[in-house]
C-alpha cells in the first residue's frame, strides 16, 4: 500500500486529524468539481505523507475513496477514520478512530464502520455534529469496536480542550 516501506523505515510526516467537505465543521471555498484535487494538492504542499480522515461522527465511504486515490498518485498514503465523540466527561471526549481497510471493504461491500456509528449514536438525531456524544462511554466505545473483529486504533483528540480527555 506504501511504496516508501518497501525498503525498511523511514521518517514520514503524519496528520491524523483531518476533516474533509463531509464534515458539517469543514469549510471549503473553492470550486466542487476541484475539492478533491485541492485537498490533496494542500496535503502534498504540507508534505503530509500519511493522513487519516477524522470527520465529526461519519464516515463519507465514497469521499474517502475518491479522496485516497487521488492523495495515492502523490505517494500520499490515507487511512479511514472518525473523530467520535465519546460520551465522557463533562464536554464529551473526541477519540480519533483509525479502522482498517477490512472495515468497509469486503466481498459484501458492507460499510462496518457506519454501522457501528449508527449503533454508538442509537436514538441520537442529528449525530453528525462535532458536539454531538455518543450512548456510550470510552470502555463501551472499546468494547463495541472490539466486537467487530477487525484492526482499529484510537488516537485522543486535542486532549487538554474540554472536549479532550483530560478535560
Amino acid at each position: 500500500m506504501f511504496p516508501i516501506f518497501n525498503n525498511g523505515s523511514c521518517w514520514i510526516k503524519a496528520d491524523f486529524h483531518l476533516h474533509t467537505q463531509a464534515d458539517k465543521e469543514f469549510r471549503y471555498r473553492g470550486e466542487p468539481d476541484r475539492f478533491i484535487s485541492d485537498y490533496v494538492k494542500t496535503l502534498k504542499e504540507a508534505d503530509i505523507g500519511l493522513g487519516v480522515i477524522t470527520n465529526h461522527n461519519k464516515f463519507d465511504v465514497d469521499e474517502f475513496k475518491a479522496l485516497r486515490r487521488a492523495a495515492g498518485r502523490e505517494g500520499i498514503g490515507l487511512l479511514p477514520g472518525v473523530e467520535l465523540s465519546v460520551n465522557d466527561g463533562k464536554a464529551g471526549v473526541h477519540t480519533l478512530v483509525v479502522f482498517a481497510d477490512a472495515w468497509f471493504i469486503n466481498q459484501q461491500q458492507t460499510n462496518h464502520i457506519q454501522s457501528f456509528l449508527t449503533a454508538t449514536f442509537a436514538g441520537i438525531d442529528n449525530f453528525e455534529n462535532e458536539n454531538a456524544r455518543s450512548t456510550e462511554n470510552i470502555v463501551q466505545t472499546i468494547r463495541s469496536l472490539d466486537r467487530y473483529g477487525r484492526d482499529y486504533f484510537i488516537v485522543f483528540a486535542h486532549v487538554e480542550a474540554d472536549n479532550g480527555l483530560w478535560g
